[in-house]
């Protein structure tokens, strides 16, 4: 299907297209310039070409609410919803689907909500859900309506969750005061597969709770995340701070809102994240289970790697690995360094690999001073023509993007980024390697 997407460079935006592209359909970005005056042309006939609208634009909330930023929040959501119907309401060949965005701060703090509450919230959060929605109500009949209401979105590599691992830092987890209010969220990956079932499920329409069916307050949730991450503790920090640093806007992080996801329960939806202990259940370093040695061989192009102390400064950097008659591999890093002079050296480093365990062929061992091995996991590998891998270890310190040329093709690229996103990797922290710099 073709699927345009609002906001589809944001945290959500970036996850889904991947997700929906891996699936098999092509995402049409919907930039900020396609809502701008005197643009309705080209939106209309952008449209007219897609089966599916996801609408997710909207200025970030955790903000300080200044008047000014307020109405920049209601226009970054009305605004563009309304562009969006307007569109749908002179294309010929409606979409079959929009799904448009919202969130859980539209329901009240006090209670425990489903989508089946008439009742909404006080306050300018609840204001703005109610006239998101409701600008999304206008699209025409023909096609089908769905809104999603988001809890706090998580993933290990952005959002929310990147600002929770700040305090880590000091080995310690922070709860947002007074810890005791509700903490509604849901996984990247189960919003996204949330998102497939509406698309593949016709007769789903109306409102949908995108959260958890696990019911959890901010100071457990941070007990969990602390220990997840082996955190020496956890520290509550005053709701006082957040109101210094953000005023009104306070309210989306000392504030929670209990909520369940019972429509998407009764129509079968499952999680694959449903508690706490799921999502941090760390990151996926499962390997290939199926390898051939020999052709593994031969020179790898560093293209991307998170930094570590081993490569710090190291431009084109190669790895070439050899099979010796006894089984065993021999191994040549290679790469430019720029000295403490200035002066470009080029610096190699030679060890020894070795496959410990036949029936995990996907994970070696390799050593470059005596007999201290490291792990080598090969997590995914182009099994058909072996130009490209992405290379991990038993740590989630360490990642690597290799291919058999100094350039990957941007398919191969977006295959391994994908992977590791779903992996749990933060893709944010890659490094990519100038394999031109010197040569």
């Amino acid at each position: 299907m073709n699927i345009a997407i609002t906001g589809a460079s944001g945290f959500i935006g970036r996850h889904l297209t991947a997700f929906l592209t891996e699936q098999g359909h092509r995402v049409v970005p919907m930039g900020r310039p396609m809502f701008r005056e005197g643009m309705l042309g080209y939106l209309v006939q952008a449209l007219s070409h897609c089966d599916v609208v996801i609408n997710l634009a909207g200025a970030p909330i955790n903000r300080r609410w200044t008047p000014e930023y307020k109405h920049e929040l209601y226009d970054s959501r009305i605004h563009v919803t309304h562009r969006i119907v307007r569109a749908l309401s002179a294309v010929r060949q409606k979409p079959k689907l929009m799904i448009s965005a919202s969130a859980v701060g539209y329901y009240p703090l006090r209670g425990t909500f489903d989508e089946y509450t008439r009742t909404r919230g006080d306050g300018f959060l609840s204001d703005l859900c109610y006239a998101w929605e409701k600008e999304a109500r206008r699209c025409p009949t023909q096609t089908r309506l769905v809104i999603t209401r988001f809890g706090v979105v998580l993933s290990p590599d952005g959002g929310a969750m990147s600002q929770m691992f700040r305090p880590l830092s000091m080995k310690f987890a922070a709860a947002i005061g007074p810890g005791t209010q509700p903490f509604p969220w849901i996984s990247i990956d189960d919003l996204c597969r949330a998102m497939a079932f509406f698309i593949e499920n016709n007769t789903l329409q109306g409102v949908f709770n995108l959260v958890s069916p696990q019911e959890i307050t901010q100071a457990a949730f941070t007990r969990a995340f602390a220990k997840a991450y082996r955190a020496w503790g956890t520290v509550i920090v005053p709701r006082f701070v957040f109101r210094m640093m953000y005023g009104e806007g306070a309210a989306v992080l000392t504030d929670g809102q209990y909520v369940r996801p019972k429509r998407l329960l009764e129509e079968g939806f499952r999680f694959t994240d449903d508690t706490v202990g799921q999502l941090f259940r760390g990151v996926d370093r499962s390997t290939i289970n199926s390898l051939d040695l020999s052709r593994y061989m031969g020179r790898w192009y560093e293209i991307a790697r998170y930094d570590h102390r081993f490569e710090r400064g190291m431009s084109e950097v190669t790895a070439t690995y050899k099979l010796r008659p006894d089984g065993t591999i021999g191994v040549l890093n290679a790469g430019y360094k720029q000295d403490s002079h200035g002066k470009i050296r080029f610096k190699r480093i030679a060890g020894r690999a070795k496959m410990p365990d036949a029936a995990c062929p996907g994970r070696l061992k390799v050593s470059f001073f005596l007999w201290f091995y490291s792990d080598y996991y090969i997590l995914e590998l182009d099994k058909e023509e072996y130009n490209y891998a992405l290379i991990g270890s038993s740590s989630d310190k360490y990642l690597w993007i290799l291919s058999r040329t100094p350039q990957l093709p941007e398919d191969a690229k977006k295959l391994l980024l994908t992977s590791a996103m779903r992996r749990g990797y933060d893709t944010n922290r890659l490094l990519w390697i100038d394999q031109t710099r010197y040569t």
